[in-house]
């Protein structure tokens, strides 16, 4: 198996413990600050892996040029701008809607890479891509009102121009990590995972938290006072990080992203097996699409 392959699934299986952390601590937290604790927590764990892999192999970190600091810095703060839409989404009545447009992201992502980095992706990876996004979409709609005038009325609201925004810029906030990625010289795989997830993840510690700090102070105070609850996000989100830019490392960001949606995945599969939810024809049609999508990206 493919060495990108191995880190994608890796970072999605990681990503939804993550989400899963996140989901538990909005009763106590509030949306903001359960957004916050994957930033806050992430940032010293990040930085304790780059001393342990340090300890293992000594000056085996890449040099950073300043187009590494330039598209780190992009990524990092286009993910906060997609972290604060999508915590805006909370709000409205059609959540489930709203968020099935912020599923394009990958997408958007195959879209920028090929205008920003010039990579474009074969014809049977964007038939897996578009295949892949319109099951995600059918499964973020499927708890909902899934009828015409229900996707149209949605079509026109506010919450998908919301949703399309987050998406793109998830979208090309990947795309800019890869950048990142592959602006770094010298180094090995993991250590310049490792090395820009904990510079990354600072980043947007420093800029969340201040944006909550000033928006929703005690939201920001209690995502540290609930420190047993909010630090497992921390260990997971860091574990995402550093898998995810192994990745965009070790191959081109679309196909990552396309692959990475085995996380809907893994996410049906925790509901199905702890919290005994049902699954209906619709969602096992939808997921038997994202799985084929995954395969024919595999295949390619």
């Amino acid at each position: 198996m493919e060495v990108w392959v191995v880190f994608s699934v890796l970072a999605a299986a990681a990503q939804a413990l993550r989400t899963a952390v996140q989901r538990r601590m909005a009763a106590p937290l509030g949306s903001y600050g359960a957004a916050y604790i994957r930033f806050s927590y992430a940032c010293p764990i990040a930085w304790l892996c780059v001393i342990a892999y340090d300890s293992f192999a000594p000056s085996d970190f890449a040099s950073l040029p300043l187009s590494f600091w330039l598209w780190i810095n992009i990524a990092a703060l286009t993910q906060v701008i997609f972290t604060v839409l999508l915590v805006q989404l909370f709000s409205h009545r059609s959540f489930a809607a709203a968020v099935a447009f912020s599923k394009t992201e990958v997408l958007q992502t195959a879209i920028f890479e090929a205008l920003i980095l010039g990579v474009v992706v074969t014809t049977q990876t964007g038939i897996a891509i578009a295949i892949g996004v319109f099951a995600t979409v059918m499964l973020a709609f499927v708890k909902t009102q899934f009828s015409i005038d229900h996707i149209w009325q949605s079509i026109r609201s506010r919450q998908m121009a919301i949703g399309l925004a987050a998406g793109a810029f998830l979208g090309f906030c990947t795309v800019c990590y890869g950048a990142a990625m592959k602006a770094m010289i010298g180094g090995t795989l993991i250590g310049n995972a490792v090395y820009a997830a904990a510079i990354g993840v600072t980043i947007q510690a420093i800029c969340f938290g201040a944006y909550i700090f000033i928006v929703r102070r005690q939201e920001f105070v209690a995502s540290f006072v609930q420190w047993r609850g909010g630090a497992m996000a921390g260990v997971w989100a860091a574990l995402t990080s550093i898998c995810w830019f192994a990745a965009f490392a070790n191959h081109e960001v679309a196909p990552v992203r396309a692959v990475g949606q085995v996380e809907l995945l893994f996410s049906i599969g925790f509901s199905i097996l702890y919290f005994k939810e049902r699954v209906s024809r619709l969602e096992l049609g939808a997921m038997a699409l994202l799985a084929l999508s995954i395969v024919m990206v595999l295949l390619d």
